[in-house]
């Protein structure tokens, strides 16, 4: 059985596209009443499992989010941002496959935000309890569709100027 290596680019895109999603969570937070925040890093996790696949968005996603939430005091968040975003970019990737056409895209970021939302209501159940999770669950849907409303288009803009992008994946 032949053994496959990494592949060196692929190491460094998902290391580029980890610190693009670390930079768009931890840089821009808008503060929600519950005690959260919202942020822009849902665009990059976007663009990465749109435009490089379920690999590459699962772990920048994953490793993106947690560190911010690390590194902005919220490392009580960091485990389930991990897992959170890092289904989310994993499970747009798949959906989303080679055949990136509007309907899977839509469909796709749709799932992708649920996940979000979905997520983040059960890790806030359990971090500060069902009242506060309540409350955070409509700044959760405006992160998942302002992170849906970057991170598409910009996936379209870069697929257009480059069109080999979606079979490289």
């Amino acid at each position: 059985m032949k053994k496959r290596s990494l592949d060196p680019r692929v190491v460094a895109v998902t290391a580029i596209m980890t610190a693009m999603v670390f930079v768009l969570t931890w840089i821009v937070q808008i503060p929600t009443p519950a005690k959260g925040y919202v942020h822009l890093g849902d665009a990059a996790v976007f663009f990465a499992a749109l435009a490089l696949g379920p690999w590459v968005g699962g772990i920048a996603g994953g490793l993106g989010t947690g560190l911010a939430d690390i590194a902005g005091g919220w490392a009580q968040w960091a485990v389930f941002s991990f897992v959170i975003h890092g289904f989310q970019g994993w499970l747009v990737g798949v959906m989303v496959g080679r055949q990136a056409g509007w309907p899977r895209i839509v469909l796709a970021v749709g799932a992708g935000g649920a996940v979000v939302v979905v997520g983040y209501f059960i890790a806030g159940v359990i971090l500060v309890g069902m009242g506060a999770a309540v409350a955070e669950v409509p700044a959760n849907i405006v992160q998942a569709l302002s992170g849906g409303l970057v991170g598409v288009p910009l996936f379209l803009a870069v697929r257009r100027a480059y069109p080999p992008l979606i079979q490289r994946r």
